[in-house]
């Protein structure tokens, strides 16, 4: 039997843990069962070029085609270049994998000839309302409804989900494959190349430099903690819009030698051998933090915000109100005391990993997914032909 002919849409706004999903998937799913196509934006942004380049570097590198999105008066004009690749590749199924292509696909799906796949990974709530209007609003009420299945990764996202007019049977929860990471011994060298001793404790967080990640909390924590536990340092990793007020609030406090910003790294198994513990201090909602499943991968104990469903990703770490850099600076402060705790948290962790998110189990899910949707569109398609 030939493999299906899989269309994979992404839309990037930062590189983060839906473009990880899409190349694990694109990475594992069986080649003679799928062929997956995956294509990009281009946009105004050029954002997408992120996702690109760390594609290519994954030996996964995505098709030389693009979706037009130099504005939101391409619309049409992204949707019948979508059409255009269905046909060109004789596509079986599309599975989208952001806000933007749920609702370009699912608002429009009588226009394509095949089965349909969203993932919804999470939704923040946003700063901006009109963001807030089409990120919730109109993918959930409007979009994800007419898909032959839904994909999420928490069941706090599915109840989310389910406050719109989404079925519940078309709905799957998926959690996400983890690798085990690669042994590395970079951490030294690591800590070196952003003046790190050797000897401090590092906490550290992994994201998009955004607003809704929360690292102002982080910082605020820090400078609570500067002559409580003088050994500790955090280190940011990763890029995004916020990098350079929160470079301003770390000079302000005058936190330049306990506070390190790397930029974005995508050497991630170096970046997590030089913490000591990782935290998430996210302000909005999340689906399942793909970097907090990560880092416990890597064998780091988690301080997260106890928001969305982080509490379904975090094992035997610690949650905290989202928000009450307080609360953070007390958790730090009881870890930073304590190495063995620390160090028996995340080992612990690390064995959940291997045993409840394995990179084996969400490809065979996803496969099975698939093929639900193929039948789920069959109908459909007889009815067409007719």
């Amino acid at each position: 039997m030939k493999p299906l002919n899989v269309l994979y849409l992404i839309r990037s706004w930062a590189f983060g843990g839906s473009h990880t999903i899409l190349l694990t998937l694109m990475k594992h799913l069986p080649e003679d069962r799928f062929n997956i196509i995956c294509v990009p934006y281009d946009t105004f942004s050029g954002l997408d070029e992120i996702f690109i380049e760390q594609a290519r570097k994954r030996g996964l590198p995505p098709s030389d085609e693009r979706i037009p999105w130099k504005s939101r008066g391409n619309w049409w004009k992204a949707r019948a270049k979508v059409l255009e690749l269905v046909e060109k590749y004789q596509i079986d199924l599309i599975h989208t994998h952001d806000p933007h292509s749920n609702t370009m696909i699912g608002i429009g799906r009588d226009f394509f000839p095949c089965a349909t796949v969203a993932s919804a990974y999470g939704w923040w709530d946003g700063f901006v309302p009109f963001r807030r209007f089409v990120y919730q609003w109109i993918e959930r009420d409007f979009a994800l409804k007419h898909f032959d299945r839904v994909i999420t990764v928490s069941e706090h996202m599915k109840s989310r989900i389910r406050k719109g007019p989404t079925a519940e049977t078309i709905i799957r929860i998926i959690h996400t494959g983890i690798e085990a990471p690669p042994f590395c011994d970079k951490r030294a060298a690591f800590r070196a190349a952003h003046g790190i001793a050797e000897d401090a404790v590092v906490v550290g967080t992994v994201s998009r430099v955004s607003i809704e990640k929360g690292h102002t909390h982080l910082i605020d924590a820090m400078a609570q903690l500067r002559e409580r536990c003088p050994t500790l340092r955090a280190m940011i990793v990763g890029q995004g819009p916020a990098k350079a007020e929160l470079e301003e609030q770390t000079r302000r406090l005058g936190l330049q030698e306990t506070v390190k910003f790397t930029g974005f790294c995508d050497d991630l198994p170096a970046a997590f051998s030089a913490m000591d513990i990782f935290a998430q201090p996210s302000v909005q909602q999340e689906g399942l933090p793909t970097a907090i499943l990560e880092a416990q991968a890597a064998g780091l104990p988690v301080i997260a915000s106890d928001i969305g469903g982080v509490k379904e990703s975090v094992h035997g770490g610690t949650l905290v109100p989202p928000g009450d850099a307080s609360a953070l600076a007390d958790a730090l402060e009881s870890w930073w005391k304590d190495p063995a705790t620390r160090r028996a948290v995340g080992a612990a962790a690390q064995v959940h990993m291997k045993q409840h998110f394995s990179i084996a189990t969400m490809v065979r899910r996803v496969a099975e997914t698939y093929q639900e949707a193929m039948e789920h569109h069959a109908p459909r398609q007889t009815h067409a032909r007719r």
